[in-house]
């Protein structure tokens, strides 16, 4: 068994790379949003068999996901957070209005954090009641690779229905170039 050297990297990341991880996920995110408004309606809420059955749903899973974590898990309000029943969204207009006011608060989140908030310890409690003891650092990441891992399943969805996803690659969307914006 070959040993593995574990450093301690508790709130090694810094807070640039948040903004610009956030910056990412929110830009692809927006146009996989773009390309779904271009569906019919009918389309997206489709059932799939999918992790939550349809596009309309795995959708609104990536934005609660980064909702209930970036602006209440990490301020330790978890319990407080309750999700609006997808039935209710009728329409991708009343998605992209609530995806644009969980991105606003994030991006405000993320905007002003301060050095040492990526090391402040949290109770963070999935759905199943298991809690874990992490750092405000491990549930942003927690948010990230959520919206990646769903973001392949759309891309999948997408293909079996014929529908060419959004570009996607961090060389498509680099925060780091602006102009990248609408291409």
């Amino acid at each position: 068994m070959i040993a593995r050297e574990t450093p301690d990297r508790r709130g090694a990341a810094s807070c640039s790379l948040f903004s610009e991880l956030y910056n990412y996920s929110s830009r692809v995110r927006s146009r996989f949003v773009n390309k779904l408004a271009e569906l019919p309606w009918e389309e997206v809420e489709k059932g799939r068999e999918a992790s939550f059955q349809s596009i309309k749903n795995i959708l609104l899973h990536m934005i609660d996901n980064e909702d209930w974590i970036a602006n209440w898990v990490i301020f330790n309000r978890s319990a407080e957070y309750k999700r609006r029943d997808s039935a209710e969204y009728t329409n991708m207009q009343m998605i992209i209005g609530h995806l644009n006011e969980v991105q606003k608060k994030t991006s405000s989140y993320i905007k002003d954090i301060a050095e040492g908030e990526p090391k402040r310890r949290v109770k963070f409690t999935s759905s199943s009641g298991h809690t874990f003891d992490l750092s405000v650092e491990e549930c942003l990441f927690q948010s990230f690779t959520e919206q990646l891992y769903h973001m392949g399943e759309l891309i999948a969805l997408l293909w079996q229905s014929g529908v060419e996803p959004p570009r996607m690659q961090w060389f498509w969307n680099n925060p780091r170039q602006p102009e990248l914006r609408d291409v």
